[in-house]
């Protein structure tokens, strides 16, 4: 049975999967930053740092998704594919980073 049109815009799928997302990402921005501050001045540093920032982008970009999707604001779906595309630069940074301070 497909929803009908007037339900609520939170309680369609698409929209509590962003906020799945969201909630996951503000957990592993929090492991994040306690491991970035309990490596804070040694070698692994920079590479827990590009993580930190990187869900910070990740969060941002869900934000904006969702303030779209629930009619808060129209910024466009452009600048959270943006923020995504960065999200995932600074991952593969963090892991070079990292990878190239353990070999």
């Amino acid at each position: 049975m497909p929803f009908p049109k007037d339900i609520v815009p939170w309680c369609q799928i698409p929209v509590i999967l962003n906020i799945i997302i969201l909630a996951g990402a503000l957990a592993c921005l929090a492991v994040a930053i306690k491991l970035f501050t309990l490596v804070k001045g040694g070698a692994l540093a920079k590479g827990w740092q590009l993580w930190v920032v990187s869900f910070f982008t990740l969060i941002f970009g869900q934000i904006i998704v969702l303030a779209e999707k629930l009619d808060v604001f129209a910024l466009g779906f452009d600048v959270a594919g943006l923020l995504y595309l960065a999200t995932v630069a600074l991952w593969f940074m963090g892991l070079l980073q990292t990878r190239k301070v353990l070999s």
